[in-house]
């Protein structure tokens, strides 16, 4: 157990026997006390003046009688505010004059004490000098906190700020407030939430709910404009902490705000680079599919006219063409967030996919089913891309096999020639293939759409010596 710490005080009273005597009283009342006396302001300015000098002999507190001969105690309380506003200072008088009081009240006395003839006082002086010892060393430790926090935030661009649970009280915040928000960190402290003045319109019930969350003791991240000009509006990202004590009481909130303009551009120059690519893509694929359908129809008529291998060809090398046209369409819709998530059967998603694909010849086993939060449409999406990968490399007639995987995930395997070791590394590489007929975007998009719902995708050997592919979820 950790002792509190000793108290160095100073007493100064030219009445050598109340001197002794009341330090005496003092050190048996309270260990933690240690009492250095001076008959006279001078000897006492000599042992300040050196405890100032000496950090192992600083007075923590000043106890002082009024009447002396050379020296009243407010000139020696003068002498001392002169060089420490701070320092806890008790005028110890057997009088109760209101001049002296209201003289000592004005150069800076902390308390004001009338000595009793009988009495014992000596319990009373204890409880005084710890109350404001301690309450001067905690404001220090706060200043020296403080400073520490300011040091370490002056290297970063970002604001960090620290609120009583309520909102009520800002207790820290360093420099960077006013070149984000514009407003000046003065009239923050007088007012805590002034600065939801300066957050849009259509932003500020979104920010304040969170600040509601954050005082229940829900971390919160929140991002909105801030209006810190009339001609200049930036965006915003602040992430708030709660600071609970042992019962789980929120006793701060804590927490850092930066800009991210610069983020937002850039997604909104994406997506619309995505629309642009989306739109190119579509109208690329409907002007190739129009001569491709021509193409097939003729093909197929010349066909039953007259067998030739050479027409089979033909119409095989136009059914990849179509292949090849809906890749890269799923390829240019790639860049889509991954849209709402709903709960959704992995069975009926595996055997949808696999009736999509219509690989006649191929069979599939589902050996089990879990719900997954997921976007149905995209999952079904990079599942189709699993079978039709197992029927290109495992033949027509390939066996594929879905369930669930032990630790949490799903797979789904086929008994194909699988995947060498050597090139598992690289199967998702956007334009890898093996297949002279493959083009290398269909594994890609598997992984795309896999980790764009926060998953982890791996490949591997399944029992027959085919391709495995493990999907690793937080929903199973």
């Amino acid at each position: 157990m950790t002792s509190e710490p000793d108290i160095e005080v100073l007493y100064v009273n030219d009445d050598e026997p109340q001197l002794e005597l009341l330090r005496t009283q003092l050190t048996d009342e309270s260990d933690r006390l240690h009492v250095r006396t001076a008959a006279t302001p001078d000897r006492g300015w000599e042992i300040f003046a050196d405890g100032r000098s000496d950090a192992d002999a600083d007075i923590d507190c000043i106890l002082c009688d009024y009447h002396m001969p050379a020296q009243t105690g407010v000139e020696f309380l003068r002498r001392v505010r002169e060089v420490d506003p701070d320092v806890p200072f008790l005028l110890f008088t057997n009088t109760g004059d209101e001049t002296v009081a209201s003289r000592a009240i004005e150069a800076g006395v902390t308390d004001y004490v009338i000595q009793e003839t009988v009495e014992n006082q000596a319990p009373l002086l204890v409880q005084k000098i710890v109350t404001y010892v301690e309450h001067r060393r905690s404001q220090q430790e706060i200043e020296r906190t403080n400073d520490r926090l300011r040091e370490i935030v002056s290297v970063t661009d970002q604001v960090l700020w620290v609120f009583a649970p309520d909102w009520s009280e800002l207790r820290f915040i360093n420099d960077r407030h006013e070149p984000l928000f514009g407003q000046p960190t003065s009239e923050l402290r007088a007012d805590p939430t002034s600065f939801l003045e300066r957050i849009h319109d259509g932003d500020r019930a979104r920010v304040e709910q969170a600040m509601r969350r954050a005082s229940e003791g829900e971390p919160q991240l929140v991002e909105y404009r801030v209006d810190k000009s009339e001609a200049v509006q930036l965006w915003v990202e602040s992430r708030c902490k709660p600071v609970l004590d042992d019962d789980g009481t929120v006793v701060s909130l804590v927490g850092l705000t930066r800009d991210i303009s610069d983020r937002k551009v850039y997604q909104q120059d994406l997506l619309e680079t995505i629309e642009q690519l989306e739109e190119f893509a579509s109208t690329v694929a409907h002007d190739l599919r129009n001569p491709l359908n021509i193409a097939n129809g003729n093909i197929r008529l010349a066909a039953k006219e007259q067998e030739s291998e050479r027409l089979d060809t033909a119409l095989d090398a136009i059914t990849r063409m179509d292949t090849l046209i809906d890749e890269i369409l799923a390829l240019a819709k790639e860049g889509d967030t991954i849209g709402d998530r709903q709960p959704a059967a992995f069975e009926e998603l595996m055997r949808e996919s696999y009736d999509n694909v219509r690989a006649t010849g191929s069979s599939l086993e589902i050996t089990g089913s879990v719900s997954l939060e997921c976007d149905p449409t995209r999952l079904t999406e990079a599942f189709e891309n699993l079978v039709r990968n197992a029927v290109e490399h495992g033949g027509s007639d390939v066996a594929i096999t879905a369930g669930v995987l032990d630790g949490g995930g799903v797979f789904i395997e086929d008994d194909g020639p699988g995947i060498p070791p050597e090139h598992r590394e690289h199967v998702f590489d956007r334009g890898y293939t093996t297949s002279k007929d493959g083009s290398g975007f269909g594994l890609a998009i598997v992984d795309r759409i896999v980790t764009g719902h926060g998953w982890d995708l791996d490949v591997g050997e399944s029992a027959s010596g085919g391709a495995r592919f493990e999907i690793q979820t937080a929903d199973a």
